[in-house]
């Protein structure tokens, strides 16, 4: 590890009150931002921040047809904006920002995915398969059938607390590829029996990407699942404890993967997301005494499935 890498353990990802000069893509979290390097999430923040991506070489940014994009030389992030009145439907459009983001990456110079957010209103409304976040798994699946992954990105997905039309969806490709990873205490997700819904959801765990800077770690997001069962029904405290052992768990897959024995604290940035805003305060306490020295924003969101409280996503630096 060189004295740079020690001086600076968030090299690529970090939060600030304000974005970084040096900064290729900023995320607005609970403020309002600006530019074409801004990509902003319409939830309550316990405290505004802003989530920078650090550059690398020479900055990019522009439209990819009906998406916005924000690169550098190793890195893109990109995020395209759907109204569900254009397609009928969560579900139709889901297919169709999958199928364009499939299409915008092979002509974008960063072929490679390693990672998508997907948020739209309304998550858990609807009764069994005609719940929209089992509709918009069964659009994803359509368009990522044709994709042919080895392993399927890392992902997370939540709902915005509005009743808005649309699906915002982002991603992070790079020019060269990662190494997907998942947890073994969880069930692999496309391995879902079908009581979850009639297509499985199609993420992996966690995505393992190197770069001249160094390695990182991008954390899907992660709740309190084992196997393919949620544990700890109405217990937000319960919720965090599980969640941090698959994030741990998962953190031993990749240590295992390089051959390193890397632990959260300094280089390690995280979102966390609560159904509701009175568990703000408990989530911030929780991550502070868990996650010593770590980055992390709290947010307001709804989790996929209507039993879960709560899910954490991040980056860990290497």
């Amino acid at each position: 590890m060189t004295e740079s890498r020690k001086a600076h353990p968030r090299w690529l990802v970090d939060m600030a009150p304000e974005p970084m000069k040096d900064a290729f893509a900023a995320w607005h979290l609970g403020v309002r931002g600006g530019g074409a390097s801004s990509f902003e999430l319409p939830m309550p923040a316990l405290h505004s921040v802003c989530e920078s991506w650090h550059s690398k070489g020479r900055l990019r940014g522009g439209q990819i047809g009906a998406a916005h994009f924000a690169g550098d030389d190793d890195l893109m992030l990109g995020e395209l904006v759907l109204s569900e009145r254009d397609f009928g439907g969560i579900g139709t459009t889901a297919h169709e920002a999958y199928r364009r983001l499939l299409d915008y990456v092979q002509g974008s110079g960063f072929p490679y995915v390693l990672r998508v957010w997907s948020y739209f209103s309304r998550i858990n409304e609807g009764q069994g398969d005609a719940e929209r976040y089992r509709q918009f798994c069964v659009g994803r699946q359509l368009a990522l059938e044709r994709a042919r992954f080895e392993a399927d990105p890392a992902a997370t997905v939540i709902g915005l607390p509005d009743r808005s039309s649309h699906l915002r969806l982002l991603w992070l490709a790079s020019k060269t590829p990662g190494q997907m990873i998942d947890n073994p205490r969880q069930t692999l997700p496309r391995n879902y029996p079908p009581e979850y819904g009639p297509e499985p959801p199609r993420f992996s765990r966690g995505a393992l990407w190197q770069s001249q800077r160094g390695g990182v770690l991008l954390i899907s997001g992660t709740a309190s699942v084992v196997g393919h069962s949620s544990r700890h029904i109405g217990r937000l405290d319960k919720q965090l404890e599980e969640t941090r052992r698959n994030l741990e768990s998962l953190l031993e897959v990749a240590n295992s993967t390089w051959d390193t024995d890397s632990r959260f604290g300094s280089g390690t940035v995280l979102r966390a997301y609560v159904r509701e805003e009175e568990h703000f305060f408990e989530t911030e306490q929780f991550l502070r005494e868990n996650f010593p020295g770590a980055a992390f924003a709290v947010l307001q969101g709804e989790v996929c499935r209507s039993d879960l409280l709560c899910e954490i996503e991040g980056v860990h630096h290497f």
